[in-house]
């Protein structure tokens, strides 16, 4: 939802991308995003844990998964990428660079949410494969939908008030997004069907 690529949509077709906030290094990036990973393992761990106020327990686990939505994208694209060989020279800050798949008032929520963008080089993004790049691009989603499910259900699971609606909401959000990113020339999924389908014959695997 958030990668840069070289291989673009139709620019005819598409607003453009909304302005980063501020940018960071790969190495800060990469801090502040797990950070709030391993924070939000630990907000889930005491709203399961403690027995206090339940309305404090599902405020807890509703910043828990919220940390864990925004934290597990642009670090798997980074961690995909980094793997296939692409590299990074940074991370930006911004809302939802594809706000126009939203519907009003939704719209501007993600406007203002903050989203990690992981920002590849474009020299490398040019050497690197088909496949490679369809790695990195897939890596975001499939990162968010997996550790949002995991995160919800362990707090339905473990007991944490509203835990079964969480999962149920994630498993509607996750499902939501899957077909939005596959279908929008933005999307995660759609970039990387987008390079295999340009891929030429026999070079796939290149970089």
């Amino acid at each position: 939802m958030n990668t840069r690529k070289h291989v673009p949509a139709p620019a005819e077709t598409q607003p453009p991308r909304p302005k980063l906030w501020f940018r960071m290094s790969v190495v800060a990036g990469n801090l502040v995003q797990s950070a709030g990973l391993v924070l939000a393992v630990g907000l889930l761990w005491v709203a399961a844990s403690w027995h206090g106020a339940a309305v404090l327990r599902v405020v807890l686990m509703l910043m828990s998964w919220f940390l864990v939505y925004i934290c597990s994208h642009a670090l798997a694209h980074w961690v995909a990428g980094r793997a296939v060989r692409i590299r990074f020279h940074g991370y930006g800050l911004r809302g939802t660079d594809q706000p126009e798949v939203y519907p009003p008032g939704m719209r501007q929520i993600m406007r203002v949410l903050p989203f990690f963008s992981a920002l590849t080089e474009k020299t490398s993004m040019q050497q690197a494969g088909a496949v490679a790049q369809a790695i990195m691009f897939s890596a975001g989603e499939t990162s968010t939908t997996l550790c949002t499910l995991l995160a919800a259900g362990y707090a339905w699971v473990s007991g944490i008030p509203g835990g079964d609606v969480l999962f149920i909401f994630t498993v509607c959000w996750d499902l939501g997004a899957t077909i939005t990113t596959a279908r929008t020339p933005r999307g995660d999924y759609a970039k990387a069907m987008r390079v295999l389908h340009m891929a030429p014959t026999g070079r796939a695997m290149s970089g």
